[in-house]
């Protein structure tokens, strides 16, 4: 069975070979996988958003104050911060993921 990844590489040196002859449907899926893929990424970003508020609204500090503190080793190490800086950096992740879709989409 082949990857995710092993199966793009493959699509992709099949296009290379002469993409004129591409059936438009192939464009069409990939738009369409593209477009799902965002918006499921989005929709983990509203997740994550609304567990910062959460953190933020508890401890009445702005995520981003809080993560300044936290790599400055400030904030200690308790669970929930632990947890507030691993979701602030998936939030980090998926706004490089968007980015690499929007670019995509172009």
């Amino acid at each position: 069975m082949f990857s995710t990844l092993e199966k793009v590489k493959r699509l992709e040196q099949y296009l290379a070979v002469d993409n004129s002859i591409v059936d438009p449907v192939v464009d069409l899926t990939i738009d369409k996988l593209l477009a799902c893929e965002q918006a499921r990424i989005m929709e983990l970003k509203t997740r994550l958003l609304e567990q910062c508020a959460l953190f933020e609204q508890s401890y009445a500090l702005s995520s981003e104050d809080f993560y300044k503190q936290y790599e400055a080793g400030q904030m200690g190490d308790e669970t929930d911060y632990i947890e507030w800086a691993a979701t602030l950096e998936m939030l980090a992740n998926l706004e490089k993921r968007l980015a690499l879709l929007n670019v995509a989409n172009e």
